[in-house]
């Protein structure tokens, strides 16, 4: 993949940015339930990947209807994405991928704790792709996340092994998702609403090699709608949408109060509790992300 230089991105407008803010919270609540569907479903991977996929596919492509108003405009703006939502696709399908395997192995609290390294991740990708070039102070924070995420990775070594491949793919997943979340940001006069869509479905077809399960009970029929239709369908629309208009620093960060509602979800509704090890990981990562949030707007306050 091979992405051209661009110049640094014009400030949004207030207003817009404002919205971007309110879509990226309504999509994260969205997307943190993901761990909870998966437990509640309880079901292998590639059932996960296959059911999940066809829900957010339709999910998507009504939104893209009902907001173009014609079949005609629905197929234009699936065409009209181009190269750069087949990457955004991909990419989002390999993140999913990743992800459902990854609690398949691990805790929900250690995965989300290892994808609060995405704001930082976002912020170096986005110097490097897009010249959003970070602070010291992301930088410094970076590095205080990075050592919590070696806390959450030694409590699962301490575990098992197959423990520290669900935080192998976990890490996958936030690399995954960082990257795309940059190429939304970078390619943001084009809709990349459709390539979620997309994503979903080449999710499904790849998890049809595995055999997923395809007769499926009335209950997980209903579970899985709401999985793409809420967690998938709703988060992927309103992150996209959200990123368009806020910088994609700031976006990220939004993003990672997954961070603390993902692992409550699941404590609450299944008693999945982490590590004492884990949560001091986890604990560290969100000082990191707090202490970004609080000097770098203060810093934006005053400009």
């Amino acid at each position: 993949m091979v992405l051209q230089p661009t110049q640094a991105l014009p400030a949004a407008p207030r207003s817009a940015y404002l919205v971007g803010i309110l879509l990226l919270l309504a999509g994260t609540i969205c997307f943190s339930s993901a761990g909870f569907y998966v437990r509640a479903i309880g079901r292998d991977s590639e059932t996960l990947l296959f059911w999940r996929g066809i829900f957010t596919a339709l999910a998507i492509t009504g939104y893209i209807w009902w907001r173009s108003g014609s079949g005609a405009a629905t197929l234009r703006e699936f065409r009209d994405m181009g190269a750069p939502g087949l990457w955004v696709a991909v990419l989002s399908t390999a993140s999913m991928a990743c992800f459902i395997t990854s609690v398949q192995y691990t805790t929900v609290a250690n995965n989300s704790f290892i994808f609060g390294l995405g704001p930082f991740l976002i912020a170096g990708l986005a110097w490097a792709m897009i010249a959003e070039r970070p602070s010291g102070v992301t930088l410094a924070c970076a590095t205080m996340a990075m050592m919590g995420v070696l806390l959450v990775a030694g409590s699962s070594l301490k575990l098992s092994g197959t423990q520290l491949l669900g935080d192998a793919l976990a890490l996958a997943m936030t690399i995954t998702y960082a990257v795309k979340t940059v190429l939304v940001r970078q390619h943001r006069g084009r809709s990349m609403v459709a390539a979620g869509c997309i994503g979903a479905l080449i999710g499904s077809a790849g998890a049809l090699f595995f055999g997923p399960d395809l007769g499926i009970s009335a209950r997980e029929i209903g579970l899985f709608a709401l999985f793409g239709f809420t967690q998938q369908g709703a988060g992927l629309i309103l992150t996209t949408l959200g990123i368009a208009r806020v910088p994609v620093a700031h976006a990220a960060l939004i993003m990672s109060l997954d961070l603390l509602f993902a692992p409550l979800y699941v404590w609450l509704a299944f008693g999945e509790t982490p590590t004492v090890l884990a949560l001091a990981g986890g604990f560290v990562v969100t000082i990191a992300v707090l202490a970004h949030i609080l000097i770098e707007g203060r810093r934006m306050a005053r400009t």
